[in-house]
């Protein structure tokens, strides 16, 4: 149902349970992990990657403790699920690096000839239940409409945002000493409040319960429908079903909601810098920060404009557009085609949103109801391509988005891209072979 809410009537089983799914996908070109391997990191570390170039960092993931599913008959089905979801987005404009930079006025000398960036940051986690309802519309010897709806309730329990808009500087070194004045800065700042609440001399717990407790509820829509066609066979009077479709072809619309966050009480914005004010001002400013409000009022004298945000701020959930075709190609073999369609841009941050990282995914597989091989190919949405793989062993499917994963055995630099998925569900399992929907990818 997180593809498309219409899939669930559309099942082989008549029940299933998945005790636990997670799902993790990370596209990044900002950092760089030296001399990294998982069977030895002593000796690495985490630094931007060299050169020059724009830079990005998206993430996200999906855990799912429980997912219950079951058919209210023939043309009826429900599911309960509870979730929990992370979206991370990361984007500057092109920059030069090089490790050796050791100071702010190191990196802007290195870049005077750029003299401006750009960049944000969000961050959007939240807990959500939800309850998806799937119903039969028509059947026949040749087609099959389904359609579905789910319903989300939603606890945001973790939101930031960062913007940086034209940041623009001058060199007025003089006899090698470096010194570059800022002429034009415009940046947002701003995390959840209930960060402020933490208290180090309280138990973990404690700080969990009043960290959950002080957040706000949301909702969350998912809408989808399904069509199944044959080519109706010679004195074929049976109808269509769940396996003997010859094409599959789906259109959902996802995740239309937003998380509310009760900002921070340091959250500002900032613009208009004070006539003459340095970099090594505002360096030596940034030292020993801890929380926002410190950072805030540590630059108030050199900004012509502070302001508070004290209103509730909302991050949009990756809104989504889905269209899928599968093809039947006989002898539990399928091929499946999927196309992502984000519905906000990446670079408009008017709006605070998050997106998904998937554009077109290409799924070949060979799927029994017990048993299956599937090698999704993906174009994702920052252009990289990923050869991923797949395989269900009875009640366990794992995958990894992409098949170079064995490069973080290797001790040397890494980028982590990529990603995994896994899911232990269990339903009724039988000695006839069925079909069932393509893994996540």
């Amino acid at each position: 149902m997180y593809n498309n809410p219409a899939s669930t009537v559309n099942n082989v089983n008549p029940w299933d349970l998945s005790l636990l799914s997670i799902q993790a996908s990370n596209s990044n070109t900002l950092l760089t992990a030296a001399n990294f391997s998982v069977r030895n990191d002593i000796n690495s570390a985490i630094y931007l990657t060299n050169g020059l170039q724009p830079r990005y960092l998206h993430n996200n993931m999906d855990l799912n403790l429980f997912n219950f599913r079951f058919n209210a008959g023939k043309n009826r089905a429900f599911s309960f699920a509870l979730r929990g979801r992370s979206y991370n987005d990361i984007s500057i404009s092109a920059f030069k690096y090089q490790d050796t930079i050791n100071s702010v006025n190191s990196f802007l000398h290195l870049n005077k000839d750029i003299g401006y960036f750009n960049g944000y940051g969000t961050s959007n986690s939240w807990l959500e239940g939800d309850l998806n309802y799937a119903q039969l519309f028509s059947e026949n010897t040749t087609s099959r409409l389904s359609g579905g709806i789910t319903i989300g309730i939603m606890r945001g329990i973790s939101g930031a945002h960062g913007n940086i808009n034209g940041i623009r500087y001058l060199d007025q070194s003089v006899n090698n000493v470096p010194n570059f004045i800022v002429t034009n800065a415009d940046f947002t700042a701003e995390y959840s409040k209930n960060y402020d609440l933490l208290d180090g001399h309280s138990s973990n717990i404690s700080n969990v319960k009043t960290f959950l407790k002080n957040t706000l509820t949301a909702l969350n829509f998912s809408f989808g429908i399904e069509y199944l066609i044959r080519a109706l066979p010679p004195l074929e009077r049976d109808p269509i079903s769940v396996t003997n479709y010859d094409w599959k072809f789906g259109i959902s619309l996802m995740d239309l909601g937003a998380n509310r966050y009760v900002p921070s009480s340091g959250s500002f914005t900032a613009s208009s810098p004070v006539t003459n004010t340095s970099s090594a001002v505002l360096e030596n400013k940034l030292q020993h920060i801890t929380v926002l409000r410190q950072l805030r009022d540590s630059i108030t004298p050199n900004f012509n404009t502070i302001k508070d945000i004290n209103s509730i701020f909302t991050i949009a959930n990756p809104t989504r557009l889905l269209l899928s075709a599968d093809r039947n190609l006989g002898n539990f073999f399928y091929i499946n085609g999927q196309l992502n369609i984000n519905l906000f841009s990446p670079t408009d941050q008017v709006k605070l949103k998050t997106r998904e990282l998937n554009f077109l995914t290409v799924t070949p597989r060979w799927e029994t109801n017990s048993w299956g091989v599937y090698l999704p190919v993906q174009l994702n949405t920052q252009g990289q391509l990923w050869i991923g793989g797949a395989l269900k062993m009875g009640p366990v499917l794992l995958g990894f988005h992409n098949l170079d994963i064995y490069q973080i055995f290797k001790k040397q630099n890494q980028r982590l891209n990529g990603g995994f998925y896994m899911i232990i569900n269990i339903h009724p399992f039988n000695n006839t072979p069925k079909t069932a929907d393509c893994p996540p990818v």
